[in-house]
């Protein structure tokens, strides 16, 4: 009985320890606390990354973060029942982004949908699966969806407000629900469908 109470006292003491750093103002103070807390919880973290007030991971241990990359406020990136994601260098995700790298399974009319379980991408990428790939470079605007299956090759830019689900080429500006290529950063003949000429 007395091993209960402990573990449950030291669960609550993390969960309040996590929101009081989750919460902390932008100051240098928030910004080392987060950096060092995620850094310890990610699979992989790479040098000088930046979490922002109330941003949030679910399921760090499926992440590889690289360097110089930044989640911006009140975003979330989760990797629950996935293969996991993996973000490169220089990534941008503007705040209130919601990046998510499994789906709940509909197919099952007879089976409440909280029942039937996930499903998720599978995208091999340096050697290893993942469910969400976002390679360097990369800025995604504001309060934009990533859903898995999406890869987004390096120096892709996603509008604010976009859900994007897919792979995408090197430098496309994405928008939009569902997200399409709007226009490419950087012409390359071999890139581009004709279509989008």
């Amino acid at each position: 009985m007395f091993n209960k109470i402990i573990r449950v006292l030291n669960k609550e003491l993390s969960q309040l320890y996590f929101a009081i750093i989750q919460s902390y103002p932008d100051s240098y103070l928030g910004r080392k606390l987060r950096k060092n807390y995620w850094k310890k919880k990610l699979r992989n973290c790479g040098n000088n990354p930046e979490f922002r007030k109330g941003s949030g991971i679910g399921f760090p241990e499926l992440i590889d973060f690289g360097n110089d990359s930044i989640i911006g406020h009140d975003s979330l990136v989760t990797a629950g029942h996935s293969k996991g994601i993996y973000i490169g260098n220089n990534v941008s995700i503007s705040r209130s982004t919601f990046i998510h790298a499994s789906n709940h399974n509909v197919d099952d009319l007879d089976k409440p949908i909280m029942e039937q379980g996930t499903s998720c991408a599978s995208i091999n990428y340096n050697d290893k699966v993942y469910s969400v790939i976002i390679e360097d470079g990369v800025w995604i605007g504001s309060k934009s969806v990533i859903l898995s299956g999406t890869h987004l090759k390096k120096g892709c830019v996603v509008a604010a407000g976009s859900v994007i689900s897919g792979p995408f080429q090197e430098y496309s500006i994405i928008g939009g629900n569902p997200g399409r290529v709007i226009k490419q950063r950087k012409w390359n003949e071999n890139l581009l469908d004709k279509n989008l000429r």
